[in-house]
């Protein structure tokens, strides 16, 4: 009894649902404040099946006609030969003119439990729900709304309005008003060259059918030259939108941190505006950093995981790290080379169409031909390291390790390359069904047969007072459909690139860096005593405060997002070949730690100074800077980055 009362509290709606093809089987369908909970009852055995509200991103209303079913408006890009018409093979009866029937359709994406170790992945899951039992189409469709109404809320973190939860309730414009959602648009920066040059098309393809499915709209520009994103974000009123989401590589991410720094109100768009990306480029540290600080199964499909991060509107602290040049002051989320990863980094630009391989080829060509630095690195220790553990329960390393401590390693297992080979995109076309008369969009989007999708579920309720009534589009023949919110989202950039020439960089490099003080001394200055200096040949020295410099290099294992952490690693010349292999091969498990030669050290600040007449590169997230002197010290949880 007390377990009933319990589930009482906790529910918000309850209904009966059926499948047509089983008159036999009825679905209990619960919403609380857990999950949309599907009790099956068939043949005298029950079962129950809870969707975490965690895992769903979105719903929609819609109503289907015959009247629409011919008529086809397809999006760009769409041939007539993979649209496809569903026809149900049920007899059609004359009330199936107009069905009365209003649907729901709850998106999801569930996290599958893995056959074997390392395998997880999330799967596109549509629950479809008939709401029948009513002979007036605007009574059907406000109990579907009220369900709609209470599933947005609780996905959205806020108070159901428990008086539109009444059936008695009739003011079906109220219910549909009530539902929350940012008003604001997301702002999308899309680089259409980053990685193998594919950035629009994936964007069309994968992430705008996620977005539109959770009613989050965008406004999208098309960068068009070098650092466009970045005077962008410096000289644009940014606060019309609620984040700034960037299709590309770590380069336009880079971009987009340093035009907010260049604003004299930084310190209010750092904090109000979330950061998200989409892994297109042929780095995607940042995305898989982000992915692996939350354990998502990143590499079945990182433009899936990706999207979710910007649609479940949940926020994460990011650190960011200040970078003082001879010239140029930066803010730096990734890295800092010189040396050897920088080298590869830079000089496999040529070899960009190839994506993320061009790093494997050009690695091999450096250690070949290999080059050492000479100079100085100083480093201020970290005080006090906190306990952080694995995936396997393994300690990385231990309490208050004092500051000197190098760091072992423990092996972590489970991390796969991430090739992009095996995920297909979506393919999908839209139908346009007739709108009701409430202004709802109604937008079918079309799978072609052979396409991975997840499992679907349609239920309807059932009435006793009237014969069924099933529509062209009934029940049955969705099965191989997903639908997806008509969207007011725009591309701002495509007529501007078509009509108007190629606009000259602007001199972003000029304007004043703001942004929090330095508290390091001038780099013509000693360092302090406390800081630990080395002099000598190095084969490379690469900061890093992200787990990850790539979807496939493993790098900082004991890296968090916001750990306040630079995590310091140091080769020096005397290595051996064979050795410097070890290393290169053990970046996509973590494994380089363990080879004899490599140190890494937790620090707060570090000074790298190449000798004098020396030539070489200097990479800070991907970008080549000033060969010369360069320091850099943390400032934790600086940034917000949206997350799944």
């Amino acid at each position: 009894m007390g377990e009933e009362t319990q589930a009482r509290v906790t529910s918000v709606l309850e209904e009966t649902f059926y499948i047509t093809s089983k008159k036999n089987t009825i679905y209990r369908v619960k919403l609380t404040d857990k999950g949309l909970s599907l009790q099956k009852e068939s043949n005298g055995t029950t079962k129950t099946e809870t969707i975490p509200l965690i895992d769903i991103i979105g719903c929609r209303c819609m109503r289907s006609k015959r009247q629409s079913a011919g008529s086809c408006v397809c999006r760009p890009g769409a041939f007539k030969s993979q649209l496809r018409v569903v026809e149900s093979t049920e007899v059609i009866h004359s009330l199936d003119e107009y069905d009365t029937s209003a649907y729901l359709y709850i998106y999801a994406y569930t996290l599958k439990k893995a056959r074997v170790k390392g395998a997880r992945r999330r799967e596109r899951t549509t629950i479809t729900l008939r709401f029948r039992s009513f002979d007036r189409y605007e009574d059907n469709l406000r109990e579907a709304s009220r369900w709609r109404l209470a599933i947005k809320c609780l996905v959205s973190r806020v108070p159901v309005p428990k008086t539109l939860m009444s059936p008695s309730h009739g003011n079906l414009e109220s219910i549909i008003s009530a539902c929350p959602g940012e008003q604001r648009k997301i702002l999308v920066l899309l680089n259409p060259k980053s990685g193998p040059g594919r950035g629009r098309e994936t964007f069309q393809r994968r992430i705008h059918p996620i977005l539109s499915e959770a009613e989050k709209p965008y406004e999208i520009h098309i960068t068009r030259y070098s650092n466009y994103a970045r005077d962008f974000v410096r000289t644009k009123d940014i606060y019309q939108w609620s984040g700034l989401l960037m299709v590309g590589g770590d380069g336009i991410v880079f971009e987009v941190v340093n035009g907010i720094f260049q604003r004299p109100d930084w310190e209010r768009a750092i904090k109000e505006l979330p950061i998200g990306v989409i892994p297109c480029g042929s780095g995607n540290g940042l995305a898989k950093s982000i992915a692996y600080a939350r354990q998502e199964p990143y590499n079945h499909n990182p433009m899936m995981i990706s999207a979710l991060s910007v649609v479940k509107s949940r926020k994460a602290a990011l650190d960011l790290v200040r970078v003082e040049t001879r010239n140029h002051i930066f803010f730096s989320f990734l890295s800092v080379a010189w040396g050897l990863l920088a080298d590869i980094d830079i000089e496999s630009e040529t070899l960009r169409a190839i994506g993320g391989q061009r790093f494997t080829v050009w690695s091999l060509a450096r250690l070949i031909g290999l080059r050492t630095y000479k100079g100085k690195v100083s480093y201020l220790p970290y005080d006090k390291v906190p306990v952080v553990e694995n995936l396997n329960n393994d300690s990385i390393y231990r309490k208050d390790q004092t500051k000197d401590a190098k760091i072992p390693h423990s092996k972590s297992f489970g991390d796969e390359l991430d090739r992009f080979n095996g995920i297909r995109g979506s393919k999908s076309y839209h139908d346009t069904l007739e709108a009701n008369t409430n202004g709802l969009i109604d937008v079918l989007n079309h799978c072609n047969e052979g396409e991975v999708l997840p499992d679907t579920l349609e239920l309807e309720t059932e009435t006793q007072s009237r014969h069924r009534l099933d529509s062209f589009y009934s029940a049955n023949s969705v099965k191989s459909t997903y639908f997806s919110s008509g969207s007011i989202s725009s591309y701002q950039s495509t007529e501007d690139l078509e009509n108007v020439g190629k606009e000259t960089e602007n001199s972003s490099d000029d304007n004043i860096m703001y942004g929090p003080p330095s508290t390091l001394p001038a780099l013509t200055a000693p360092v302090p005593n406390n800081w630990t200096q080395i002099e000598g040949e190095f084969v490379m020295v690469n900061a890093a405060y992200l787990s990850h410099l790539a979807q496939d290099i493993f790098f900082a294992p004991h890296s968090r997002l916001a750990d306040g952490i630079i995590w310091l690693l140091i080769i020096k010349a005397g290595i051996s070949r064979s050795h410097l292999l070890q290393f290169l091969l053990g970046l996509s498990t973590g494994s380089h730690l363990t080879v004899p030669g490599v140190e890494m050290i937790p620090v707060k600040a570090f000074r790298i100074e190449p000798a004098e007449g020396t030539s070489g590169y200097l990479v800070v997230d991907g970008e080549n800077v000033d060969y010369g002197p360069i320091q850099a010290e943390m400032f934790p949880s600086l940034a917000t980055v949206m997350c799944p």
